[in-house]
């Protein structure tokens, strides 16, 4: 038996929707704590009404709350009608758009040229997602005659009823409507899927509903796909699976890459990857070129180009919007060698933990700001930001001092640390946040110095270093990987090398980076047209994963 349609009330300048009422409350159903509902104000309704959508641009043709205001726009007529009865009255021939609506949808509406349509999750009958996309909310707006012309609504002209006019339609789908609403049920369980934690880690996870545990060298480590197969284009590429492993995992592994024997086709082979998951561009190619060797040489302009072991940290921090995703093809090692294993870890879901074990400490990281440098001939850098960022609270009580905000970035890079830009009596305060942050992400610290030198309590530091021996990923690579990580979510490393005599080759690795925006856009698109969908954890660019998805879990 299907559900209840959703029902809406009118409740001043909101329209309240229950979308899911519950099934086994008979008469009582809207007030069940089982129910899901939320509140949407008028002019945000008003301001997402399809007419103020460009086609096929996409694109908002202005601001349409000042007609709002001014002309005292409210809301006359609603009603909830069966998207079929919809489109009766509506040719579909002479619609430039469509009202059914797929997880992720911007606007309220679907373009021609990007139909989908309803996501094939569930059955239209009695799948929870489909059967809610197919009702629409129909709002009729009325404006009011002799409004005085005020800002502020309240101070609107009280007029007789008789003498308002309907002047507009608006139509919503209730997908729609319901992937974009503020509802406290919704934002949990959304903020629970994003919010990378300790579960989201490759190290730990097992299996994965969009990745195949078979696919993994082991049990531990990131996924594997072979790199003619990420390539393909005969309808057989495993792009997808790698894009799925980097944004849900945060890290892949390409393998089988080809040697190719002289340096300029060696960096089409990173090169080719790069543009694969980015949708054709590397970017952030100005310090370094746009691939870039990774060998031990001498008066190296970085310490990545040496022997010497590299601390987990992020590429380019002192940028403003560092590189989203760094690839790293091994193309030789050096045997034999002692050292020189890659190494990946998790800094968001470290963070997640961070906040649980110590959030005196935790808060620090959230308040004082650090600064990020890269200072040599060629290049003066700077960029100041904490070390932990939290998603603005758009609450109905915000309150920024709040730290159980969710987590959208995390910016660690020890290297590149600059001067401390804050005041002297906070310096001890972050000295000892930062020390215990990185006994969390490095597993070469110790856990008794740094209790001692920064007063960090001996078993807090125990447990910190202790997350950072089980968290950690480290391997060296074979010639012909290419691992793919996520920058702004990764930290990655290099355990220091030692080259023994008589060594044949030497350890070189290719590297390249993308944009973080291109590479999320190109997998957006390519899950759309595979008609399928994801909840994306967040990226940590600084903000949640925004387009959301119905959790199967949810309507």
């Amino acid at each position: 038996m299907p559900p209840p349609p959703p029902v809406i009330i009118i409740e001043d300048q909101y329209v309240k929707v229950f979308f899911q009422q519950d099934p086994d409350v008979d008469g009582a159903s809207l007030s069940s704590p089982h129910s899901v509902s939320s509140l949407f104000d008028a002019s945000w309704l008003w301001q997402n009404c399809a007419s103020n959508v460009m086609i096929p641009s996409g694109q908002k043709k202005g601001n349409s709350l000042v007609e709002f205001f001014l002309d005292g726009i409210t809301i006359g007529e609603t009603a909830i009608q069966h998207i079929s009865e919809l489109e009766r009255n509506i040719p579909s021939n002479d619609q430039e758009f469509s009202y059914k609506t797929e997880d992720g949808d911007v606007h309220p509406i679907r373009m021609k040229a990007n139909k989908g349509y309803l996501c094939n999750e569930h059955d239209n009958n009695t799948g929870s997602k489909n059967f809610l996309g197919q009702f629409v909310l129909v709002i009729r707006w009325k404006k009011r005659k002799n409004c005085k012309q005020q800002v502020q609504r309240q101070e609107f002209a009280e007029e007789k009823k008789n003498d308002d006019d309907i002047f507009h339609e608006s139509i919503f789908n209730m997908l729609w409507l319901r992937q974009w609403s503020y509802g406290v049920k919704s934002g949990s369980s959304l903020r629970d899927a994003r919010e990378i934690a300790d579960a989201h880690t490759f190290v730990h996870k097992y299996k994965s509903k969009h990745i195949l545990f078979e696919e993994r060298k082991d049990k531990h480590g990131p996924v594997t796909v072979d790199y003619n197969d990420a390539l393909k284009s005969d309808g057989t590429s495993r792009l997808l699976d790698l894009l799925d492993a980097i944004f849900l995992d945060g890290a892949a592994i390409v393998s089988n890459a080809p040697a190719m024997g002289n340096e300029l086709l060696d960096n089409l082979i990173v090169t080719n990857i790069g543009k694969a998951i980015a949708g054709g561009h590397l970017s952030h190619g100005a310090l370094y070129g746009d691939t870039f060797q990774v060998k031990s040489t001498k008066n190296a302009i970085n310490i990545a180009y040496t022997a010497t072991e590299l601390c987990p940290h992020q590429d380019l921090a002192y940028y403003e919007s560092k590189p989203g995703f760094q690839l790293l093809h091994c193309k030789s090692v050096q045997v034999p060698t002692i050292g020189g294993e890659s190494i990946l870890i998790d800094c968001m879901a470290a963070a997640h933990t961070f906040r649980r074990l110590a959030p005196d400490l935790f808060e620090t990281l959230v308040k004082c700001p650090a600064t990020f440098v890269k200072d040599r001939e060629g290049a003066r850098m700077t960029y100041m930001r904490p070390h932990i960022v939290l998603h603005p609270d758009g609450g109905e009580n915000a309150d920024l001092n709040n730290m159980d905000r969710e987590i959208v970035a995390v910016h660690w890079a020890p290297p590149f640390l600059g001067p401390l830009n804050i005041h002297p009596t906070q310096v001890s305060r972050y000295n000892k946040a930062y020390a215990a942050f990185e006994l969390m992400l490095d597993n070469t610290k110790c856990a008794l110095a740094y209790s001692k030198a920064f007063g960090i309590d001996h078993e807090l530091a125990t447990t910190l270093s202790t997350y950072a021996s089980s968290y950690t990923w480290e391997k060296c690579l074979d010639p012909g990987d290419i691992m793919v990580f996520n920058n702004t979510r990764m930290l990655h490393g290099r355990r220091g090398f030692e080259v023994k005599d008589g060594c044949v080759g030497e350890r070189h690795l290719i590297g390249a980076y993308t944009c973080i925006d291109d590479t999320l856009n190109h997998y957006r698109v390519l899950l759309q047209k595979a008609g399928k969908s994801r909840v994306i954890p967040n990226i940590g660019n600084g903000t949640t994963t925004v387009v959301p998805s119905i959790l199967k879990s949810s309507v």
